[in-house]
């Protein structure tokens, strides 16, 4: 796992598709998320749902997918073509097959433009009626229930509290979006042949955790259908379906085993300690031994075990940069550059390992070492444009090298990343001045003046 730096993020679209809505709703009001950045948890995640948006008409390049740090079971799609997905969910899924179906009901929202749509129906709600149906909706999982009434519209009657009309409308609209959802998500798992008993067994983990959480539920007052309805549904889809007794690939399995091993290791080490104990030999328990004991700090122990399943994978990437990780984090930058490098080698498509080989890289200060830093951000610039950590390292980097013009430009783009339009105008007029003209660096500043002076006060 990359540091486990964590990207903070404020989302501005109100359009909530989710399995529980109180984190999603938290940022509305302009809370954060704290969102986790980790090349083999994205890929695998990735690689399992690739299928799924080929069957819903979707580019799988187009699709981002943002891992929430948050114990919560919670998915929802927002800002476009992003996927949300809680840690929690994640770690609570028990095959690669529940966490498809999930997946697959997400990408269901995507394909049928729901998020536009949402937002055409919320025109007609004020705010507070809209931040209080978020709030007290129930959800995928019944994560909320609203116990008290919502807002001056509302009335009460022995059925409990109900929602003004257009409240009500609004609601309705959504419980509808959120079926379609679910029937696009029956579609996409029969069209790639995979068996829908994965959702169920999920939507049953979230109804026993409905009745834990909750004492009622109003069904007037939640987005998403009740979840018996919609375990009746898949089983329905499931008695119909010739792939119901499909079992999961081996390869889907070990992709699965291994995400919720490595959480594990680094969100609940004592947990993870626990649950793969060393009467444990598979490479998940062994994976998340050496992480729990490395974010325990017992380093020598985390080396020793990372190193043993190196020998035995040496082509593995992860495996090299989780070294790279813990010996970046504890002091031993020269020796972390090593493993990162060799984690580059294995995977060079991926940008987050470039951006933390670039990050050992110039804390050894040295300028050989710098120079290939800058060369690696450049290279994952293409990929990850939007991580303020990227250009700030590009920063650094070409601060060291004495290049002042690209100095310039990389904190143009941080100020930008930042939605800080006046600091962004500075540099990039800065940069401007600072580099050859008619460079393709020259048209960036350019082309960065020109978009920060079309955003929005404060957009980005």
């Amino acid at each position: 796992m990359p540091p486990v730096f964590k990207r903070i993020i404020t989302l501005f679209s109100l359009a909530l598709f989710a399995l529980a809505p109180f984190g999603a709703a938290r940022a509305q009001q302009g809370q954060r998320l704290n969102l986790i950045r980790d090349a083999e948890i994205e890929n695998n995640i990735r690689a399992l749902t690739v299928p799924i948006w080929r069957a819903a008409g979707l580019d799988p390049n187009a699709i981002e997918i943002m891992i929430v740090q948050d114990n919560s079971l919670n998915a929802f799609v927002a800002g476009g073509q992003r996927i949300f997905i809680n840690t929690g969910l994640i770690m609570r899924t028990e095959t690669p097959n529940q966490l498809i179906g999930v997946m697959a009901h997400e990408s269901g929202h995507i394909a049928g433009g729901h998020l536009a749509r949402m937002q055409e129906e919320l025109r007609n709600l004020t705010t507070l009626q809209i931040l209080e149906a978020i709030l007290g909706a129930g959800a995928m999982a019944g994560g909320a229930v609203s116990g008290s009434g919502v807002g001056r519209g509302s009335t009460t009657n022995a059925g409990g509290p109900r929602a003004p009309g257009s409240l009500m409308a609004f609601l309705h609209y959504t419980q509808t979006q959120e079926s379609a959802a679910d029937q696009a998500a029956m579609s996409y798992l029969q069209r790639t042949g995979q068996s829908p008993k994965g959702t169920i067994e999920f939507l049953k983990t979230l109804q026993r955790e409905e009745r834990m959480q909750i004492a009622r539920r109003d069904p007037y007052l939640t987005t998403h259908p009740l979840t018996p309805e919609r375990i009746s549904a898949f089983e329905q889809a499931a008695a119909q379906s010739p792939y119901v007794n499909t079992q999961d690939t081996q390869q889907n399995l070990n992709m699965h085993h291994r995400m919720v091993a490595k959480l594990m290791g680094f969100i609940s080490p004592e947990t993870a300690l626990a649950k793969f104990s060393e009467a444990d030999p598979s490479v998940p328990a062994r994976y998340a031994r050496a992480i729990a004991w490395y974010r325990k700090g017992a380093l020598g122990s985390a080396l020793l075990s990372i190193d043993r399943l190196i020998k035995e994978a040496p082509n593995d990437p992860y495996f090299h940069e989780v070294r790279g990780q813990m010996l970046y984090e504890n002091g031993r930058s020269a020796e972390a550059v090593i493993s990162y490098r060799k984690a580059a080698q294995l995977l060079p498509s991926s940008g987050l390992i470039k951006i933390d080989f670039a990050r050992a890289l110039l804390a050894t200060n040295n300028s050989d070492n710098d120079r290939e830093a800058v060369r690696n951000l450049e290279l994952a610039s293409q990929q990850e444009p939007d991580s303020f950590d990227l250009w700030r390292m590009m920063a650094e980097g070409y601060s060291k090298l004495n290049n002042p013009g690209m100095t310039s430009l990389a904190r143009a783009e941080m100020a930008a990343l930042r939605g800080n339009k006046s600091e962004a105008a500075t540099h990039a007029d800065a940069a401007t001045r600072q580099l050859p003209a008619n460079t393709p660096a020259w048209q960036r500043a350019q082309d960065l003046k020109a978009y920060i002076n079309t955003r929005p006060k404060g957009g980005r």
